[in-house]
């Protein structure tokens, strides 16, 4: 094990590089020696491991190509031993569908393209430490100490997860979701609903079929948000506005991105659209009477946002942005869903790998929260803002389905039936 710059006080974090190439360390230890952060190396993934087990980790980088242990099955085990760990594979070109794949499996948290410059990954770096140290604040962190049963995703989705990521059939998909009848029940429910417009389905297998595996894992990954939680009858109304708000969100979303050219396939990414709000659902469930007092403020203030509101009433830092983005990071989902959650109201804040997106979700945040005062649809603000995203006919091909999806709701996912 090597390290460097000990404990100099502008040391902001511990990262760890894994690579089999002698060269390639020495590299790193050159490149970064006035860095911000302290960095350690390991020459390969089983004393990377070694090296964890001893060491507080803030991030480990390791290459993709190394002899014994790969570094797909590398970060496997540092998720399992080491789950605080943030983790970014570095790979070359001809890898990078390994390198992607890496993220939509949770085992990565971005990755970085060979050859690379030693600025652009220390920018990396420096970003995922500034949104570990959001994430970790104390105001944060006291607030979350307040929920007494920290909710947890579902086992059911945990399981279609994997046999998505193992290529398994929809029958055995089926088989999964008919484990739990609640679950099976509500899709059923959701693909015989006019939203998806299916009709007289009986059959899990039949549905599954029928909606595809992007569009079960919208709805499966909502059902294991919402589902676990108790809500009252006055809570439904909000938790329905902000359902609706999130699958408006999740159907544009691709739409504006798949618009840009040169960026990351959205497919990789499914379902970004629908956790951006989940702090409010958070919120909701555990600090109703925060809810309403943002709501109020809101209501006072014409125009006013949730966001600006809870700014308002003193919760930056803890915002439903905040409380959202930790638990995406808790529930160990993909770091582009973190980050849009974190950011989506400040996309200047965002990292470059995914500012296109972070600003394509605030622009669309701002598009519902316009169709939703009619008065503001064609005003000068959203049309400006339509000129840098979107072609005039896609933009009005958006407000018809967005106020159609506000008209029709999505009532059949919010019961408690």
């Amino acid at each position: 094990m090597s390290s460097e710059a000990g404990s100099d006080e502008r040391m902001n974090g511990k990262v760890l590089f894994v690579d089999d190439e002698l060269n390639v360390l020495r590299s790193i230890k050159r490149g970064f020696l006035h860095s911000s952060f302290q960095v350690l190396t390991a020459p390969g993934a089983w004393e990377g491991l070694r090296i964890l087990d001893k060491e507080d980790v803030d991030i480990v980088v390791t290459d993709y190509r190394m002899p014994y242990m790969d570094g797909l099955k590398f970060l496997q085990e540092v998720q399992e031993r080491h789950p605080g760990t943030a983790r970014v594979i570095l790979s070359g070109y001809i890898e990078k569908t390994v390198a992607v794949e890496s993220l939509t499996r949770g085992l990565a948290s971005t990755y970085i393209l060979k050859p690379w410059l030693n600025d652009d990954i220390e920018k990396k770096i420096e970003h995922i430490l500034t949104t570990r140290r959001v994430l970790q604040s104390k105001k944060l962190l006291d607030t979350i100490n307040g929920i007494t049963n920290l909710p947890t995703l579902s086992p059911i989705f945990h399981e279609f997860m994997e046999a998505v990521h193992d290529e398994r059939s929809m029958a055995d998909i089926a088989l999964i979701i008919q484990k739990e009848p609640g679950v099976a029940t509500k899709v059923l429910q959701i693909a015989n609903s006019a939203f998806y417009g299916m009709n007289n389905c009986t059959s899990i297998n039949q549905a599954a079929v029928t909606l595809g595996l992007d569009t079960l894992y919208d709805i499966l990954l909502t059902i294991s948000v919402i589902s676990p939680m108790k809500w009252g009858r006055e809570q439904l109304k909000p938790l329905q506005d902000i359902l609706i708000h999130s699958f408006i969100m999740n159907q544009h979303l691709p739409v504006l991105y798949n618009l840009k050219p040169g960026v990351i396939s959205y497919r990789n990414f499914p379902s970004v659209g629908l956790t951006v709000d989940v702090g409010k659902i958070i919120l909701l469930q555990h600090f109703p009477d925060r809810f309403e007092a943002v709501v109020r403020a809101m209501t006072r203030c014409a125009g006013m946002n949730f966001y600006e509101a809870e700014f308002l009433l003193g919760f930056e830092k803890s915002s439903h942005q905040e409380i959202g983005a930790y638990f995406l990071d808790y529930w160990n989902l993909p770091e582009i869903f973190v980050e849009t959650a974190l950011f989506h109201h400040c996309p200047e804040k965002s990292s470059d790998h995914y500012r296109e997106i972070v600003e394509m979700a605030n622009y669309i945040e701002t598009l519902i929260e316009s169709v939703y005062n009619m008065d503001e649809v064609l005003s000068e603000t959203t049309l400006e803002l339509r000129k840098d995203f979107i072609p005039e006919k896609t933009y009005f091909r958006m407000i018809e389905s967005i106020k159609k999806m506000i008209t029709d709701g999505l009532s059949l996912l919010f019961s408690n039936s």
